[in-house]
């Protein structure tokens, strides 16, 4: 694999599983893999279907970005449509894990739209496809403002989004290593074609 990386505008999108570290203290590791492998096996389908690039998993958290390798004009929009489905697709996930004897699941999730460096990182020996930058640290900050089922965006995925976008409410926050306050939204719902 060729190492070397390209800027990209991209829509970055961060989940995480609420409280499951502690959870995962109390369980016996088969439970824990059990539950891990079943989220991600169903968070997986959903973030294929909008056609998201899972960039990496980090335990019970995953990091997926729109726009790259391949870009398409609508990446904001269906990294939003995304996020709601996944929101949505935690009923399914919750349902197995009460029949099988587990914790419910609460799932937050951040999105930031922005450029980003893209591309094969690492070493000869081992690399790997990946994004970084500060729109992924963003992200990540707007994910950790989110309590269990919530969807927050950045201002910049809402301007490129468009009005096609329900808001459930916004709040100006000051994430970690930002100088200004920012205002993120609580997405509700998405019209048009999702």
């Amino acid at each position: 694999m060729k190492l070397g990386g390209e800027k990209k505008n991209v829509t970055v999108m961060m989940t995480d599983l609420r409280g499951f570290t502690g959870m995962g203290e109390k369980l016996p590791p088969e439970k824990v893999v059990s539950l891990l492998n079943n989220y991600l096996q169903t968070m997986t389908a959903v973030i294929l279907r909008y056609k998201g690039t899972i960039d990496h998993f980090i335990g019970d958290a995953i990091v997926v970005v729109f726009g790259a390798p391949v870009s398409r004009r609508d990446d904001a929009k269906r990294a939003v449509a995304c996020a709601i489905e996944m929101q949505l697709a935690m009923d399914s996930v919750n349902k197995w894990n009460r029949e099988n004897d587990l914790p419910v699941l609460e799932m937050g999730i951040g999105l930031n739209s922005g450029d980003a460096i893209v591309g094969n990182i690492g070493s000869e020996q081992r690399s790997q496809y990946d994004v970084i930058g500060s729109t992924v640290n963003l992200a990540s900050r707007i994910e950790s403002y989110t309590i269990g089922g919530q969807v927050f965006i950045s201002e910049k995925t809402m301007e490129d989004i468009g009005d096609i976008l329900k808001i459930g409410g916004k709040i100006e926050v000051l994430p970690k290593g930002m100088r200004k306050p920012i205002t993120i939204y609580e997405v509700r719902g998405i019209g048009g074609e999702f």
